[in-house]
């Protein structure tokens, strides 16, 4: 229970648990990444679409178990192409979850589609499937289910959704990377699905993100519109001594430097090591957490493993803030994360609070906790000691 008088808390005036901050993420890298980009940039070979961008490719394509995997610049502009190469009417609409980055609605926004709000679950910010339909309308083309925290979303109803209404489904998997859904893993169950390779993400090239999709028609499309709507990936692929490519699309540039390609292969090599250090972890978390009973945690969607992107906890409305500074104040660097998209000033037209009561209620209760690998024993004990410090 509460103690929010205890004068041994450091919100307080008392000691901190930890002096130094503890950081609620970090990029993990090693001498292998270190090693990869030195020797790239040694090559001299560091502009967009090198060998080691392809290499990165067919690796992370492999591991996925697609056909097509594209490297581009950012998660962001992953999303935006997968809306470009359908080229749907103007006025369109998409459906979007309102607990998402800006990202999985500006990039139907930027092809002039509309975007509709869709509530999510209260315990976990997934895509709430019960209500679903009743956002498809006539003008409905394509549906953006989000893996927030990397708990991959129902797709197996959201697919079934999709199907019966002829819909488009463009997976935003920026966060679960080698999560899995039913035995598979994330990037296969959507038409397209867009992964992040940011800072913040288990698998990171620093900025950088890809684009996924087993639809061969789609996948060269997109080839020519990320590289300036020219056909250099076939120029570079076929290995033609012609000495020029042509303009053959409208397009923009979305490649990825060669330097990037070749952290995105050493990265790979270890993302399964990398997300079984988050499992550790928050398994740690779970058993040490369990017996606080004002703590919830985040609900897994059935048939899935989790890659432990995020590790939140559910915590009351009316102290989290409070439960927030006082974990700061221990050396606990706690957050809560974004706000529903329709709190934000840019989509504060597209609904009320009470048009998303399972968005509220999961944004009001939500609390991350510091997840890395290369979080130390030593500092994810005085993460649950700071927490049972503040609750006991």
């Amino acid at each position: 229970m509460l103690n929010k008088e205890n004068s041994e808390l450091a919100i307080n005036g008392g000691n901190p648990i930890s002096n130094a901050k503890i950081l609620i993420h970090k990029p993990y890298m090693d001498e292998d990444d270190f090693d990869s980009v030195d020797k790239v940039t040694r090559s001299t070979f560091v502009s967009g679409d090198g060998p080691e961008c392809r290499i990165f490719e067919k690796g992370l394509a492999e591991y996925l178990d697609v056909k097509h995997v594209l490297f581009v610049n950012s998660a962001t502009s992953a999303l935006e192409l997968a809306f470009r190469v359908k080229s749907f009417p103007a006025g369109s609409e998409v459906i979007v979850p309102n607990f998402t980055y800006t990202s999985t609605a500006i990039a139907a926004l930027y092809n002039n589609l509309n975007v509709v709000l869709a509530d999510v679950y209260p315990d976990n910010g997934s895509l709430d499937v019960s209500k679903l339909k009743s956002y498809i309308t006539k003008k409905t083309v394509a549906i953006a289910p989000v893996d927030y925290g990397g708990i991959p979303a129902e797709m197996d109803e959201i697919m079934n959704i999709a199907n019966q209404h002829g819909l488009y489904v463009v997976h935003d998997t920026a966060q679960s990377i080698g999560s899995e859904y039913k035995g598979k893993k994330t990037g296969c169950q959507g038409h397209v699905s867009t992964f992040s390779f940011h800072g913040t993400k288990n698998l990171t090239t620093g900025e950088g993100g890809a684009f996924v999709t087993n639809d061969d028609s789609i996948a060269d499309r997109v080839k020519i519109l990320r590289e300036k709507g020219t056909d250099k990936y076939s120029f570079l692929t076929d290995n033609k001594d012609r000495g020029y490519y042509e303009y053959v699309d409208i397009g923009n540039s979305y490649v990825q430097s060669n330097i990037n390609g070749a952290l995105g292969i050493s990265q790979l090599n270890k993302l399964d090591w990398m997300n079984n250090e988050r499992r550790k972890i928050a398994e740690f978390y779970k058993n040490e957490l369990s017996g606080i009973k004002e703590i919830d945690f985040m609900r897994i969607t059935e048939g899935s493993n989790h890659n432990w992107h995020l590790f939140g906890v559910l915590v009351l409305l009316e102290d989290r803030y409070w439960i927030m500074d006082a974990l700061r104040a221990e050396g606990v660097l706690a957050n809560v994360h974004y706000t529903p998209l329709h709190r934000n000033k840019y989509y504060s037209c597209l609904g009320e609070d009470r048009d998303f009561p399972g968005s509220i209620e999961f944004f009001n209760r939500l609390l991350r906790l510091p997840i890395y690998p290369s979080l130390s024993s030593v500092d994810a004990q005085r993460v649950t000691q700071a927490i049972a410090k503040v609750f006991l």
